[in-house]
């Protein structure tokens, strides 16, 4: 056998899959994303995750007036996942 390694960053973009690949979509349906693993290995606190994310959403979108980036971002990349780690911001709250 041969080695073979999934880049979750590419997976997630597929033109072929997701319109508009590269904007952050909430209301993309279906999203066939693999952010959470495909099969036996996905997460198992994908559920609690994505319910934590939604009231968090539910409860601070409503009041959100305004949000402004107040710093340097600082990006994490291996070769399994990237992201942020760290992204300076101000909400301000109606």
């Amino acid at each position: 056998g041969d080695r073979f390694m999934l880049l979750y960053q590419s997976a997630n973009r597929d033109t072929d899959i997701f319109d508009a690949s590269d904007e952050f979509r909430l209301d993309r349906k279906p999203n066939r994303h693999i952010a959470f693993g495909y099969g036996p290995h996905m997460c198992i606190g994908q559920h609690l995750a994505k319910q934590e994310l939604r009231i968090m959403l539910e409860e601070l979108l409503p009041r959100l007036t305004s949000i402004e980036v107040v710093g340097d971002r600082r990006v994490v990349q291996t070769n399994f996942v990237g992201g942020l780690r760290r992204l300076p911001i101000r909400l301000d709250l109606g």
